[in-house]
């Protein structure tokens, strides 16, 4: 018999990171033989940071209403939403019922800076015969308070089976839990293709795919193109960027994917961003943030790629080894793959 399963997850965060994730694990799913609907539960934290961001991109000239109907349309044509949305967990409890199994994550639901608090609906805090699983769910900190971590310990005694992102949290959390993937290394390249982008741009180029406040990024980007000769593409947030670059503005979910496919290399301080260098196979190096940076150093770790971190513009990128770190690769994501199996079971 079919297991219906939902997915309870930031889905509707208007960041590729977020986005790609859900999707991700509802692919994921499918694979395995579940029938799978993302639920549209609105969070007010998600709604609260998708209205700074799009505001920012107003006063900055930056198509905010370009930006949201093309994670809209992501949503909309490659998420299997619920047919209604949700605001409450008493909203959610009437349905609730119709699945056998809900997973709760990825990405940073945990996390009270960005759901408005420790959130009940993303800890299961509801009625339902259906069975709770926490996948890869983050706390988005490389530290929690005491407080933290005790309100942490006691909304997971609802779940039935625990696992999450960062190896930082495996000793905060007082039960059985392992580390697993990002839903998205559970997907193939191949797979990834299927949903890309057409369309990138002439010539090779390098990618720099930036969240943060830091010139250091586009200091490195600058000095391997002034070696090499390629154009550099921009990703991000922040309207200034000066001269030889080309900022590629608001972007689908599908573009990003088709920009990664199509670099000559990348260079990121992101978490995700770190992701798909590692899937598309590309040269890259990763610039750690100030802050939240356990995630893609456990990551790197975990694949052999700790030199792919620079502290410096300096660089002359060498080739990666992909087929060394394929076999890692392949290693994590069998452990994960058998988490979530165990759970179907």
């Amino acid at each position: 018999m079919t297991r219906k399963a939902g997915i309870i997850t930031f889905h509707n965060a208007e960041n590729y990171g977020a986005a790609l994730q859900t999707y991700a694990l509802m692919r994921t799913l499918q694979k395995l033989g579940c029938e799978c609907e993302v639920i549209d539960y609105r969070n007010r934290g998600v709604f609260k940071r998708n209205a700074i961001k799009n505001l920012y991109y107003g006063v900055t000239l930056q198509h905010p209403l370009k930006n949201h109907r093309l994670f809209r349309s992501f949503q909309n044509n490659d998420l299997n939403l619920s047919q209604r949305s949700y605001r409450s967990v008493s909203e959610f409890e009437i349905d609730a019922g119709k699945f056998d199994v809900l997973f709760f994550g990825s990405d940073q639901i945990w996390n009270p800076d960005l759901a408005n608090g420790f959130d009940p609906f993303y800890f299961g805090h509801f009625a339902t015969p259906a069975k709770k699983i926490a996948y890869a769910a983050s706390a988005g900190k490389d530290q929690l308070s005491l407080q933290e971590r005790d309100t942490i310990n006691q909304l997971i005694g609802n779940l039935d089976a625990v696992s999450v992102r960062e190896e930082t949290l495996l000793p905060l959390i007082d039960r059985d839990v392992i580390s697993v993937l990002d839903p998205c290394m559970l997907l193939s390249r191949e797979s990834w293709d299927q949903i890309a982008g057409k369309k990138t741009l002439q010539g090779n180029y390098i990618l720099v795919y930036q969240l943060f406040p830091n010139q250091h990024i586009l200091q490195t980007a600058r000095q391997y193109a002034g070696q090499s000769g390629l154009q550099i593409a921009l990703i991000s947030p922040y309207l200034s960027c000066g001269g030889g670059i080309r900022k590629l503005g608001r972007i689908s979910p599908n573009d990003f994917l088709a920009y990664y496919r199509d670099a000559h290399l990348v260079l990121s301080d992101s978490f995700h961003g770190t992701i798909f260098s590692i899937l598309y196979q590309k040269p890259f190096y990763t610039l750690l943030p100030a802050e939240k940076t356990g995630r893609i150093t456990s990551l790197l770790d975990k694949l052999d790629l700790s030199n792919r971190i620079i502290h410096h513009p300096n660089v002359t990128p060498p080739e990666v080894d992909y087929t060394r770190v394929n076999l890692l690769l392949e290693r994590e994501v069998e452990r994960s793959l058998a988490f979530i199996r165990k759970q179907l079971a």
